[in-house]
């Protein structure tokens, strides 16, 4: 990041604040970092451009809308097959994350499918047929305690 790029205590204040809702009006957010609507629209639109902001998201209850089932599958595979692997998980519709990683498994994906024989219909006819995995655990996602 250039100098000219720096983050400051308004920036900062600025993430947190669309972090905890990223639906606030830019007015509200002035309000509380004392900077006009207008300052805000500006800092934002450069924390876009230099990539601090990589998107505004939505947090959806998937279950309510049919996708009763979530899924980390942790993949193991030989090293030279896990940027090929990574590249055809992050393809397919149900691989909602994957994420590269250290220890027993290369891969940890998260998977979202709306009932069981969906899910054996991916492992089946998807993730059995990519090269190089050697082996695949399923951790099923519980709903929240709370």
């Amino acid at each position: 990041m250039a100098p000219s790029e720096k983050i400051d205590k308004y920036d900062r204040k600025i993430i947190e604040l669309l972090s905890e809702d990223a639906r606030s009006s830019l007015r509200d957010i002035g309000k509380k970092v004392k900077l006009s609507a207008s300052s805000v629209r500006n800092r934002m639109a450069r924390l876009v451009e230099i990539g601090v902001i990589k998107s505004y998201t939505l947090d959806v209850d998937w279950r309510k809308v049919g996708y009763d089932i979530q899924v980390l599958l942790l993949i193991s595979s030989w090293s030279s097959s896990v940027k090929e692997i990574y590249n055809t998980l992050i393809e397919q519709d149900e691989i909602l994350q994957v994420f590269w990683t250290s220890g027993p498994a290369n891969l940890v994906c998260l998977l979202r499918v709306r009932d069981m024989n969906e899910l054996s219909q991916f492992i089946t006819e998807k993730l059995d047929r990519i090269r190089g995995i050697q082996k695949v655990e399923t951790m099923f996602l519980m709903p929240s305690p709370h």
